[in-house]
């Protein structure tokens, strides 16, 4: 896929702008293209078992790694031989569905939240999704469950580090608090291949999952939910994560790395809620269709660099910039080349919004504000 992409995107990018194009194929993150399931019951038999006839053709996932990637992960946090982690997934037009097989050869699979909505990941051994259909950084659905088939449904209305606040069944209980939020129609179930729970020899478990889109899309308001439906040649983003040692290891399929403005480099966190470095999922009819890839990556991209950059220059001056020019000293000056940037401010300089368009030959645009609400000319919100 990443050579098609790169064929593809040098032509674009070639004749719709000026740039250096090699972060594009640097930085592009993972993609899975995700098929139609050809069964129309399948729904009704999620039960664990991933390796059911509708799975078998299904392509894996890369094999996962630590959340930094292995350029910034020190080698002791990598996943061991026996510790694989990969997912596959398919879709149909109510659910994304989901498969993971995770190995713990001689590592514990530690397994003891039996109450829905717990915090899995402070205690069990943990899988974990994350998808931002609207690729805004805003409103985005984490899922956790253990190997009991314990689970966690929450919204977060932004990232933590930018204000936002859990909204679930765990924060409140009752449906009319503005911080509940719960799911109604997704099914989960887990399998024990190999092995015993709670073991120190360690067990094989899998995991399969059906995301209702009703649910995933229930934050938007009706114009949005039809704009991100999942249909043939859209997107989402979407991560995964294996969390085990009471979160001290977390492996990720996507890596988590961003640009560090004090490093002047993009470096891997120890973050998942940075939901602008995750992959993307493709929807796809068939193997015939076309690959896609996310013509507002570079756009997108330099926006959030800028996001970084106005996050640095506030801890260092206690607000943020007003102008492109104090934000040069903390930017990668290459990935926002191409574009015109215009930051307007609060009066006290507290909040921004930076909008940044393509100086010649392109459309594109985007906007990011202070709390990373990202935006996009044929993305987000």
């Amino acid at each position: 896929m990443l050579l098609l992409f790169c064929l593809v995107a040098s032509v674009y990018f070639s004749s719709s702008m000026t740039t250096n194009s090699g972060y594009i194929d640097k930085h592009y993150p993972l993609t899975y293209t995700a098929f139609k399931c050809p069964s129309a019951s399948f729904i009704d038999r999620i039960n664990g078992d991933i390796e059911k006839p509708e799975w078998e053709d299904v392509p894996w996932s890369e094999p996962f790694d630590d959340i930094r990637g292995p350029g910034d992960a020190p080698p002791s946090s990598r996943p061991p031989s026996g510790c694989s982690t990969r997912v596959k997934m398919m879709w149909d037009e109510k659910y994304l569905y989901i498969a993971a097989l995770l190995e713990s050869l001689d590592r514990t699979v530690v397994t003891s939240f039996t109450e829905r909505n717990s915090p899995i990941f402070q205690q069990d051994s943990d899988f974990e999704v994350f998808i931002d259909p609207a690729g805004s950084c805003h409103n985005y659905k984490e899922l956790e469950l253990n190997a009991f088939n314990t689970v966690w449904n929450l919204l977060l209305d932004k990232p933590y580090d930018d204000g936002g606040q859990e909204h679930s069944g765990r924060v409140a209980k009752d449906p009319s608090d503005s911080k509940y939020w719960e799911v109604h129609h997704e099914v989960t179930a887990t399998k024990i291949h190999w092995g015993r729970l709670n073991d120190p020899n360690g067990a094989i478990w899998s995991v399969e999952i059906a995301l209702a889109h009703s649910d995933s899309l229930s934050m938007y308001p009706s114009s949005l939910k039809r704009s991100f439906f999942p249909r043939k040649g859209t997107q989402w983003r979407i991560n995964f994560s294996r969390v085990e040692d009471k979160g001290q290891i977390n492996w990720t399929w996507a890596k988590q790395v961003v640009w560090d403005p004090k490093l002047r480099r993009y470096q891997g966190k120890v973050a998942m809620h940075l939901p602008d470095a995750w992959g993307y999922l493709n929807f796809a009819e068939s193997r015939d269709d076309k690959e896609i890839f996310d013509e507002t990556f570079p756009v997108r991209f330099a926006a959030m660099n800028v996001y970084y950059a106005q996050r640095y220059y506030k801890q260092l001056h206690n607000k943020y910039a007003s102008t492109k020019d104090e934000l040069i000293p903390y930017t990668d000056e290459s990935v926002l080349a191409p574009f015109d940037i215009h930051i307007s401010t609060t009066p006290n300089h507290a909040e921004y919004k930076a909008n940044l368009r393509c100086r010649k030959g392109s459309v594109l645009e985007a906007s990011v504000t202070y709390d990373r609400l990202l935006w996009s000319n044929s993305k987000g919100m």
